[in-house]
């Protein structure tokens, strides 16, 4: 008899937590609804929005890489003269580089001296140019300026609620055309249709993808126009990617925030001020991940919708249970079981990391947290439904 009646408990038990679980979930759904379409707190959703752990494994530098790429060389075009642009161009492609990148729009045709000669650099099958694809248009070069390979489009986002770049598109469809990003169309220009086929590019380059970033501006061989000039023999860039846009006057002027943008590897990982990083080194590290077959796995919604459920189901039944045993102490050992619980979560976050999985673990450990607190709720709930028809619980 006792036997059967500890077995009823149990599952009286599991039913307890299920329906906590459930009712916890509903309401942390309302809640989420009312605060992310609240004007009111805008400004505290936008920050929870731009929060990652990714940005703390990058800012703790735990992916810390010394290397320097070899395969992509910056050079920085700061405010340079057409005509200055015209004869790195040419002097470039001279020493014949796998292919050339031109992060920079000309909106204008101004003088056509000047103009002739970079179109004329522009006009050749081993250089890419770039474009801008907003909402309501494309923001293109200048019809005189035409390059012999469809440009690639330089946003690496189109939410503009997201300021801090992980993910980026590699082709949207917009004005009823399908556009390649300039990082994808550089790198299928650099690799052969044997090894673009063989790692199944096509395949993994759909959709959203996390950045798997290698590193800052230190992490690549970078030049100034003036400093490729000066160079007697710039041989090393035959057979590379070489990028031409804007890093900075100076390079890398910690202050010029031109083209510049948040990324994870920004050091201070709560209230950014200062963009940390520009366009064309996020290209770089684009490129390089996509040479290297260096893709992140990221963890389906789906998967994280089932883990979510468990560790709240679990939290429930485990509360619920606790609650029964212990009366003075039942909050503080609550707290800390939840404390370990979250940093456990946290340090398998950054392990993951580390190994190419990219997990979501924040919103995981709100709501676990959030249910377990629940169960006062629930327990008043319960003891009100009592008041009205019998209802065996656990809690009673």
């Amino acid at each position: 008899m006792a036997k059967k009646k500890k077995k009823l408990s149990k599952w009286i038990l599991i039913r307890d937590g299920l329906f906590s679980t459930l009712l916890s979930l509903f309401c942390c759904y309302l809640l989420s609804l009312l605060f992310f379409n609240t004007s009111f707190f805008n400004p505290l959703s936008k920050a929870l929005h731009d929060f990652s752990f990714l940005d703390v494994y990058y800012a703790e530098r735990l992916n810390e890489n010394s290397k320097i790429n070899q395969d992509i060389i910056l050079i920085n075009v700061e405010h340079k003269s057409r005509y200055e642009l015209g004869l790195v161009l040419q002097r470039l492609l001279k020493a014949n580089p796998k292919v050339i990148g031109f992060d920079v729009i000309l909106k204008e045709f101004n003088k056509t001296v000047e103009d002739t000669l970079l179109a004329k650099q522009l006009n050749n099958r081993k250089v890419i140019g770039s474009t801008i694809i907003t909402q309501e248009q494309e923001v293109s070069n200048h019809p005189f300026f035409r390059f012999v390979n469809p440009p690639g489009f330089v946003n690496f986002n189109f939410d503009g609620g997201i300021a801090v770049i992980r993910e980026f598109e590699s082709n949207i469809q917009k004005f009823k055309n399908t556009h390649q990003s300039f990082a994808s169309a550089i790198a299928r220009r650099y690799l052969s249709d044997k090894k673009w086929k063989k790692q199944n590019l096509n395949q993994k380059l759909q959709g959203s993808n996390v950045i798997n970033y290698q590193g800052n501006l230190t992490s690549f061989f970078h030049f100034t126009t003036d400093d490729l000039m000066d160079l007697e023999d710039i041989s090393f860039v035959t057979d590379k990617i070489v990028l031409l846009g804007y890093l900075g006057t100076p390079t890398n002027n910690a202050h010029d925030v031109e083209d510049k943008h948040f990324t994870p590897l920004n050091k201070i990982t709560a209230g950014k001020s200062i963009p940390d990083m520009y366009g064309l080194v996020i290209h770089a590290n684009i490129i390089a991940m996509i040479l290297n077959n260096g893709f992140m796995y990221e963890v389906p919604r789906i998967w994280l919708l089932i883990l979510t459920f468990i560790f709240s189901f679990l939290a429930s039944i485990y509360f619920i249970w606790l609650s029964k045993r212990l009366k003075i102490s039942y909050r503080t050992v609550r707290k800390a079981v939840l404390f370990i619980f979250a940093i456990c979560l946290v340090w398998l976050t950054l392990i993951l990391f580390k190994k190419g999985i990219v997990l979501k673990s924040a919103p995981i450990i709100a709501v676990t947290v959030f249910s377990a607190g629940f169960i006062k709720f629930y327990k008043h709930l319960v003891g009100w439904v009592n008041t009205k028809i019998k209802f065996r619980s656990y809690l009673k």
